[in-house]
């Protein structure tokens, strides 16, 4: 009998559900839940695409998850780490331009880690990004696709949960033509299948 009950507490251990992961303080009010939930998609787009991916993953960096940043072309560690991310939990991945090879690496890569910021693909299928997503929800990790193309949301191959479109407002720390810029407003339409109602939000942004 004690044999039996330290099993059934080792398998309530096993399947106990994974805590969802933090987001910083200005993005509370805007992801839905106010927090990461495991298992979903989260789309970042518009000109503030790739700094806003990296917020969004900020936190969960900080609080002891590993990140996995695939294929991001325009990514700076600088600004990974202004945005507050963990450089000591953050691996850069370069996937080939081969169609099957992208996939496997994807794959393997959301099989080692709670977080990954992907950019899309020209060359990723429907089919592939169904895939990913189901071995996302399988493994309770967070995906951060980011589509610096600048597509509508209704137009991915991705059904992401939460879609996270930025638009710049306006500038700070530039004076007529000159200086360094230092942050930005940014509007951000939030939508989604996980979004009962779009809403839209203002915040101050770095990068």
């Amino acid at each position: 009998m004690r044999a039996v009950l330290n099993n059934a507490r080792l398998s309530a251990l096993v399947h106990e559900p994974l805590p969802a992961m933090p987001v910083v303080a200005a993005l509370q009010s805007i992801v839905p839940d106010g927090v990461l939930v495991r298992g979903r998609t989260v789309l970042c787009s518009g000109d503030a695409a790739v700094s806003l991916a990296l917020l969004v993953v900020a936190a969960a960096t900080q609080a002891g998850s590993w990140l996995a940043v695939v294929g991001v072309s325009n990514l700076g560690l600088l600004a990974a780490s202004e945005q507050g991310v963990a450089l000591q939990r953050t691996v850069l991945v370069t996937p080939a331009d081969n169609q099957r090879e992208w996939a496997s690496t994807v794959a393997t890569v959301v099989d080692g880690f709670d977080v990954v910021i992907l950019e899309i693909s020209r060359n990723i299928t429907v089919s592939d990004a169904r895939k990913l997503q189901t071995r996302v929800q399988a493994r309770r990790a967070v995906l951060v696709v980011v589509d610096t193309a600048r597509r509508p949301a209704g137009q991915s191959v991705f059904m992401p949960d939460v879609v996270l479109h930025t638009t710049t407002q306006q500038w700070h720390g530039l004076d007529d033509g000159a200086g360094h810029a230092q942050s930005r407003d940014v509007r951000v339409q939030v939508s989604g299948r996980r979004v009962p109602k779009p809403t839209q939000h203002c915040m101050r942004h770095v990068g």
